[in-house]
């Protein structure tokens, strides 16, 4: 259900990051196999910076989540209002979880009994300590030494990290002003910028060690960020279909250039600010059906693509190894991507409507009166 001053502005944004962090992925699976990346490192860095929109997705998560939830923690903390929240935030996340867990636990059988030299190869994604650790939703939390059966899903391991810390977040950093909230916003950049220098990348691309802080950071920028957007004192030069297309041209500049990877966290902020209080042709566009359903079935989509990922990362891996030597020209690639990629989608699609919704509900529908006495 959609909340009374639901921001539609912002749905389809959240449809087009997931879409841009599988493509992302894919790009790299290409270069795991020993091909060169799908773009050229040399031409843009466009694609090669898609892991940033797991940022952007932290971001945007703090953001609403204080439009919804903010004023209830306000004026304080309760156990009742801190369980609630958090189990509404758990039906969201975790059936769909579980759900594809249970999808790579039957790819790992297949792979065992019918493509044991696969298996051999890629057994290290399937390891069985891994599993624990995904259950109780742990992957980003340095419990483990890598990525492990849905890959994708460290992020939102680190999202239900903060989940249980944002109360105490929404009651401190909701609608106060002074110097508090400036002190909290460099301490944000200042993380993500030790991210950054200690990461062996040298960029924000960090998952089951650093994710944790990762998202810690950009969820609470998301919280200051609503508080400009409620104070609307920017609103007048900020809701302009121009400044909107601005933030999108000088972010897409950025990304192709490789700037730092902690100067494209304001870019996000502006974008998601000039979204929000957007009511021109910019919100007329984002509003179009087919840009909310994307939008809506976002997290599907993210979630589901681990299973084509592996399965495309595995099959041509196996496909190059049977042919030694054969190089796959780049718009045949393109082509098995851009076909994944809507299987993909349509996966998503089934699995948003039924698995996502139908057990968020069921489990929203629970009482836990007999358990907790919450008055």
């Amino acid at each position: 259900m959609k909340h009374t001053n639901y921001i539609d502005t912002l749905t389809p944004l959240r449809g087009i990051a997931a879409i841009w962090v599988v493509l992302y992925h894919y790009d790299q699976l290409t270069s795991f196999t020993g091909l060169d990346y799908l773009v050229s490192r040399d031409t843009t860095m466009l694609l090669a910076k898609g892991y940033l929109f797991v940022d952007f997705f932290f971001l945007l998560s703090g953001f609403i989540l204080t439009h919804v939830y903010g004023n209830r923690f306000q004026q304080g903390i309760n156990i009742k209002s801190s369980w609630n929240y958090l189990w509404a935030r758990f039906s969201r996340l975790y059936p769909l979880h579980l759900f594809c867990l249970l999808t790579h636990i039957w790819v790992a059988c297949f792979l065992i009994f019918g493509f044991p030299n696969v298996w051999g190869k890629f057994s290290h994604m399937y390891a069985l300590k891994g599993i624990p650790v995904h259950l109780f939703l742990t992957q980003a939390w340095g419990s483990d030494h890598w990525l492990t059966w849905n890959v994708p899903s460290w992020s939102i391991s680190a999202e239900w990290a903060i989940y249980m810390v944002s109360p105490l977040l929404f009651l401190f950093l909701f609608q106060k002003r002074g110097w508090w909230p400036w002190i909290m916003a460099l301490f944000s950049f200042t993380l993500l910028g030790t991210i950054v220098h200690f990461n062996v990348k040298h960029s924000l691309d960090a998952t089951f060690d650093w994710g944790i802080f990762r998202c810690l950071a950009e969820f609470t920028l998301g919280i200051l960020v609503y508080n400009l957007y409620q104070e609307g004192s920017l609103k007048k030069w900020l809701s302009k279909d121009l400044s909107f297309m601005a933030m999108v041209l000088i972010t897409l500049f950025g990304l192709h250039i490789k700037i730092h990877d902690v100067w494209i966290i304001p870019c996000f902020i502006l974008i998601i600010l000039t979204a929000a209080h957007n009511q021109g042709k910019v919100q007329k566009t984002m509003k179009w059906p087919l840009a909310q359903y994307l939008g809506e079935i976002s997290y599907s989509i993210y979630m589901m693509q681990g299973l084509w990922l592996s399965l495309y990362w595995m099959g041509l891996d196996s496909w190059l190894v049977d042919r030694p030597g054969t190089v796959p020209d780049t718009l045949t690639l393109f082509s098995l991507v851009m076909s994944l990629l809507f299987v993909n989608i349509v996966s998503a699609a089934w699995s948003y409507h039924n698995v996502e919704i139908p057990f968020q509900q069921k489990l929203r529908k629970i009482k836990f009166k007999r358990l907790i006495n919450f008055q």
